[in-house]
């Protein structure tokens, strides 16, 4: 493995010749492969998942080796996530947060592609709350769109662009995760562009963004609330320095998470710094660097002022009577309609931050999305199909085998001998895949066409 010198010699001064020595060796082993499944769409696991759970995150498992995730129905409709098991510790952290704050809460997850920290926040939230997920890159937010959608949970929004986007938003969220562009340090295991494109000026690049995206949020952060920093990488540039920067500018308190002294997790490598560290010669997994960070009750820091975005006010279209036979408990939800014909749930209690939202950023995913109207027809979208607020009795139920479900997955024609007509929901093992419409001597395969697979079997 062709590690950067230079690197390695930053983590021999860091460690200590005796642990860098293991540090060296452990950064030669394979990296751990593990799921984690979704409590909302709970499914039998096949043997080639199964394995012992993570030990910060219950609804895991450790794979011996890596299955071919892919042709796997149940990863499609959302019953796991291929995570790795140093990144599974935000639900429990977000867990131990919330049960200081005793309430739902508004959550942002910053940097949020592709998804898998957004999902851990999402499980591990008290019900009722509501999370926004960023992304910067639109090619990514498209991937976090996606994986979201699968994942099924409505009460998340997806927006893409700059984060000074929501510097106007005040005290508008109580935990805001950052999970910061980093140098990669942390990937080089499993990661030959890791490997290549570190340097010591990526990483004094990294750090100057990483100070920007946390100026940018930090008045979205409501007193009293929790900014939850991490990276994939070991430095003190991009890391603890970040903390101290943090504690010093804005007066934040650093809390003791102590997990480390449960599972072995690696500590701060600066006194007075309180942070996880998950190296490859302490835990099984890649690497990853977290602080939480707590606002102080007074004092807030102001963002620069920017210019307001102006937007044309249009009168509200009129939801279709159908929409609430859609989902289950209708009354919790609100209707709205980010596009022409487009129709969407977001959860009401969280309707006026979801306007706040949307007048300063690009939305992408607004809750769940429910059909689009074209004339009298109402044409279910494949977010519907998803969701876990889906009410199973508003469509008739095709059930598919192995076969037969990826075939709808690669988006092939099905034969459906004896269905209605009309739209169906195709499922695998109970879990809905998404919609067909049975047109009677053909059926119409409507699972999106940028998220088939093409992998044979």
């Amino acid at each position: 493995m062709n590690i950067p010198e230079e690197f390695l010699r930053q983590m021999q001064g860091l460690l200590g010749d005796e642990e860098f020595r293991s540090f060296e060796q452990a950064m030669e082993g394979a990296p751990s492969v593990a799921i984690r499944l979704n409590p909302a769409k709970p499914t039998e696991l096949r043997e080639a998942l199964k394995g012992e759970p993570v030990e910060w995150c219950a609804r895991s498992a450790r794979l011996a080796e890596r299955p071919a995730f892919t042709l796997m129905p149940e990863l499609h409709a959302g019953a796991f996530y291929v995570q790795d098991p140093s990144s599974m510790v935000v639900a429990e952290v977000v867990a131990r947060l919330c049960r200081e704050i005793n309430r739902p809460v508004a959550a942002l997850d910053a940097c949020a592609a592709p998804g898998g920290k957004t999902t851990a926040m999402l499980d591990a939230l008290p019900q009722g709350s509501m999370v926004v997920a960023n992304e910067f890159d639109p090619h990514r937010a498209g991937v976090l769109v996606e994986n979201l959608t699968k994942w099924g949970t409505p009460n998340v929004m997806v927006t893409t662009g700059d984060t000074s986007r929501y510097s106007s938003l005040r005290s508008a969220f109580d935990i805001i995760l950052i999970d910061a562009p980093c140098s990669g340090e942390g990937m080089m295991r499993k990661d030959e562009t890791a490997r290549s494109q570190w340097s010591p000026g990526l990483v004094k690049q990294c750090a100057a963004l990483q100070s920007e995206i946390i100026d940018n949020l930090w008045s979205a952060l409501r007193p009293g609330g929790y900014l939850i920093y991490s990276t994939c990488t070991f430095n003190l540039a991009e890391d603890e320095e970040q903390v101290a920067r943090i504690i010093d500018t804005y007066g934040a308190e650093n809390v003791d998470l102590q997990l480390s002294r449960e599972w072995g997790i690696g500590h701060s490598l600066v006194d007075g710094i309180h942070a996880l560290r998950f190296m490859p010669h302490l835990t099984q997994g890649e690497g990853l660097f977290l602080s939480v960070l707590r606002k102080p009750e007074a004092g807030e820091y102001t963002a620069p002022a920017r210019p307001a975005k102006k937007k044309k006010q249009q009168r509200a279209p009129k939801a279709p009577e159908q929409l609430g036979a859609f989902l289950n408990e209708p009354e919790t939800f609100a209707w709205v309609s980010p596009a022409d014909g487009v129709w969407c749930a977001v959860p009401a209690a969280w309707q006026q931050l979801y306007e706040r939202v949307s007048k300063e950023c690009r939305v992408l995913k607004s809750g769940t999305e429910l059909c689009t109207v074209k004339g009298k027809d109402l044409i279910p979208a494949h977010a519907l199909a998803l969701s876990t607020a889906l009410s199973r009795d508003a469509f008739l139920t095709v059930e598919l085998s192995e076969q037969d479900a990826l075939n709808y997955l690669r988006r092939e024609p099905l034969l459906i001998p004896d269905a209605p007509r009309g739209y169906l929901l195709a499922t695998y093992k109970g879990l809905p895949l998404g919609f067909l419409k049975n047109l009677g001597n053909r059926t119409n395969n409507l699972y999106p066409a940028p998220w088939r697979i093409r992998m044979k079997s």
